[in-house]
C-alpha cells in the first residue's frame, strides 16, 4: 500500500485530501478504505485522470444510500470525477469497498474500476510517478512496459476490455509519450 510519505513526496501535501475523523465517520466506509482517506490521503488533483474538485454533483465525499428491496441501504460515497467531466464520478462502495465509476448522464452505467480505496489510490501514484520520470526520460518506452505490467498484475480485471477505465487511461499514457 502506498504511504502518506510517498504521496506527499509526489504530490506535495497540499494537493493531499485526508478528511478529519468525524467527516470519515459520517462516512460509515469499511475501516479499510477509511484508514486510507485518514492515513494515507487521496490526491486533489491528478490530471488527466482524476480530481475532487468535480463540477456539479454530486459532491467529493457525499452520501448516496439506494434503498433496497429488503429495506437496508447501499451506500457509495463520492471520492471525485476525472477532471472537467461533470456527467462521471467514481465512488467506493461502503460495504463492499469497490472503486466504481459512474455514468451519470444519458444511460446510467458503471463499472467497477478497483478492488478497493486503497488499490484505486495506488493506481494513481503509480500513474501519476511514472509521467512524472518519464518527462525527458530516454526510457520512456521500457519505463511504460513496466507500469503496464506492474498494474495488470496488480489487478487484471481492471484491463480485461479495451473500453475499461485502466486501459483507456494507460492508452492516454502511451498516446502521450508516443508509444500508442
Amino acid at each position: 500500500m502506498i504511504t502518506h510519505q510517498e504521496m506527499a513526496g509526489l504530490y506535495g501535501e497540499g494537493n493531499l485530501v485526508r478528511p478529519s475523523e468525524a467527516e470519515i465517520d459520517r462516512l460509515g466506509l469499511r475501516s479499510v478504505d477509511a484508514r486510507v482517506l485518514r492515513e494515507t490521503g487521496i490526491p486533489r488533483s491528478s490530471p488527466p485522470f482524476f480530481s475532487v474538485l468535480v463540477e456539479g454533483g454530486p459532491a467529493f465525499l457525499e452520501v448516496i444510500d439506494i434503498p433496497l428491496p429488503d429495506g437496508g441501504n447501499h451506500r457509495e460515497v463520492v471520492i471525485g470525477g476525472p477532471p472537467g467531466d461533470p456527467g462521471f464520478r467514481f465512488s467506493v462502495d461502503a460495504r463492499e469497498g469497490f472503486v466504481t465509476l459512474a455514468q451519470l448522464r444519458g444511460t446510467p452505467r458503471g463499472e467497477v474500476v478497483n478492488r478497493d480505496l486503497a488499490e484505486f489510490v495506488e493506481f494513481l501514484y503509480l500513474i501519476d510517478l511514472h509521467q512524472k520520470r518519464a518527462m525527458g526520460s530516454g526510457d520512456a518506452a521500457s519505463e511504460f512496459e513496466k507500469l503496464s505490467h506492474h498494474l495488470r498484475s496488480l489487478n487484471p480485471i481492471s484491463f480485461e476490455r479495451p473500453e475499461n477505465w485502466w486501459s483507456m487511461a494507460l492508452e492516454y499514457v502511451a498516446s502521450e509519450e508516443g508509444e500508442g
